[in-house]
């Protein structure tokens, strides 16, 4: 009988020594896949999310500026050889290098006006690219919508060219409810609605459509600044920032980089937990292996010393304790991928509010199996080193 034989058979007779050894390997596989495959859908989602919820990269005109002391009074702020930005621009973006992670392009001109007598800002904007980038914008009353009805959707709304969306502050100051018409540089226009209160600057501006605006201000096709929401899961925002830059020689990019901070940082925290989690499970899976093992050497001295009072040398006796291991853990690998995996895709949803599914992980199979083999085979190292170094005269001492 070879040692392989020996290491089958003692797993046969001790089935449920070796059931318990393998589910501590299983959960503690299983933790790990779940928390993985988790914490992989949770960084793709919430990167999609993040770069959803408004722009990441802004692109502004170039100018050239310079500190000015002019009769020991600083003058700060000169700006010459101004470029200007206009909607032919808009295409340039879609030509550049990085056109693959462009997600969606927020054109804007902002100006200031006189509206019921009042200084104002209007900003004209593609109402639906707008919107869609900053779905915290919502209404608060729409016209033709009556009191007790729900408001439409901002993003999903045709703003009639004569249509005007007040912020909260804005309409306040004008006294304009949603309906009211509103004299702005002698042009009436009709409030289409009015924006929810959303405590920031936003409120106390007036939105209008970008060609309305265009007019409305004598700047044709001409822009203030376009934001760029950016797709950059694999990719640092300043690789875009880079590849608008060369597509846009007469523009100035800026990363918005406490969004892009933002979201790495939540995902770096994710990742953090997940490792911390399954770092604890993994480490209760090896006290579990340990116990287990060293169980079934002293209950095995008896065996072991007649081992060894045939002619196994010690290298044989951790031999068979490691084969036993080494058996068990494979198996427990793949039942832990198994679980980890089905775990995740019923509880990853749930646990995480991920509003897709999560990918099931085929790349994750081969590392499950080599854990449960390493964790096995490290836990099993002193129960092995305690079995080979029995001493056969003592260990006979028991038949």
């Amino acid at each position: 009988m070879n040692i392989f034989q020996i290491a089958v058979n003692n797993l046969k007779r001790r089935k449920m020594k070796m059931l318990f050894l393998m589910l501590g390997l299983v959960v503690g596989v299983a933790t790990v896949v779940a928390m993985l495959s988790i914490v992989e859908a949770m960084r793709l989602e919430l990167g999609d999310r993040i770069d959803e919820f408004g722009a990441n990269a802004v692109i502004m005109p170039r100018s050239e500026g310079v500190e000015l002391d002019y009769g020991g009074t600083m003058v700060s702020g000169v700006t010459f050889d101004m470029e200007t930005l206009t909607e032919d621009d808009i295409p340039k973006i879609y030509e550049s290098s990085v056109v693959d992670y462009v997600n969606i392009v927020s054109p804007k001109l902002v100006g200031a006006v006189q509206a019921e007598g009042q200084n104002g800002l209007i900003v004209g904007v593609d109402t639906k690219r707008e919107f869609t980038q900053k779905p915290w914008f919502s209404l608060q009353s729409q016209d033709g919508v009556g009191r007790g009805e729900s408001v439409g959707e901002l993003a999903l709304l045709d703003v009639p060219e004569d249509g005007i969306i007040l912020g909260s502050s804005a309409a306040r100051v004008l006294d304009k409810n949603a309906g009211d018409r509103l004299e702005v540089n002698e042009e009436t226009f009709t409030v289409f609605g009015v924006l929810a209160p959303m405590g920031t600057e936003e409120d106390g501006l007036i939105y209008a459509n970008l060609p309305v605006v265009q007019g409305l201000l004598e700047r044709p096709g001409e822009l203030t600044m376009i934001e760029v929401s950016a797709y950059c899961n694999f990719c640092p925002i300043e690789e875009v920032v880079i590849g608008l830059s060369d597509a846009l020689p007469n523009a100035n990019v800026i990363a918005l980089r406490q969004a892009a901070q933002f979201r790495y940082q939540t995902i770096d925290q994710f990742t953090a937990f997940g490792y911390a989690l399954s770092g604890v499970v993994l480490l209760i899976a090896a006290l579990v292996v340990l116990t287990t093992m060293l169980s079934s050497v002293n209950e095995r001295t008896r065996e072991i010393g007649i081992f060894r009072a045939i002619g196994f040398r010690r290298a044989h006796v951790m031999e068979i304790v490691y084969l036993e291991a080494g058996m068990v853990s494979i198996l427990g690998g793949l039942a832990g991928y198994l679980l980890g995996s089905a775990a995740a895709s019923v509880a990853g949803p749930f646990l995480a509010q991920i509003q897709g599914s999560v990918p099931l992980r085929y790349d994750l199979i081969l590392p499950a199996i080599l854990l449960s083999a390493v964790l096995a085979l490290l836990a099993s190292t002193y129960p092995a080193l305690k079995a080979a170094k029995l001493d056969p005269a003592e260990a006979l001492r028991f038949i």
